[in-house]
């Protein structure tokens, strides 16, 4: 019997714990919505999200900005390379967090942008 399921963290968005195995996740964005919480107002909405949203960070909103620009409605479409960082810090403690390694902008050909090392 595969127990897997069992520990699959109860949540309503992509968390760290979806990366604990060290894979990062291509996404291709569906939709971008805003949420009512204050630290995660947008939901990135993705093929196969299973209804568990991304939730950038205020760090990676920055970065979806300065790469696409501010108009979400120019996200539908890319796509993103993600993954599980075990040292972003909330309240000084490492706590893990996810991070944008790629981006993809099939709009203007396809041009890819790393942030990763």
């Amino acid at each position: 019997m595969d127990i897997s399921q069992t520990i699959a963290p109860k949540s309503n968005q992509l968390n760290f714990d979806d990366f604990l195995s060290g894979e990062s996740k291509t996404i291709k964005i569906t939709e971008v919505s805003g949420t009512s919480e204050k630290e995660q107002p947008i939901a990135i909405s993705y093929e196969g999200d299973n209804g568990k949203p991304y939730r950038p960070s205020k760090g990676m909103r920055r970065v979806l900005v300065y790469v696409w620009g501010k108009d979400s409605k120019d996200y539908i479409g890319r796509s993103l390379t993600l993954y599980g960082d075990p040292e972003v810090k909330f309240g000084g403690q490492a706590v893990g967090g996810i991070r944008i390694s790629h981006m993809i902008m099939f709009s203007f050909g396809r041009s890819c942008f790393s942030f990763r090392q």
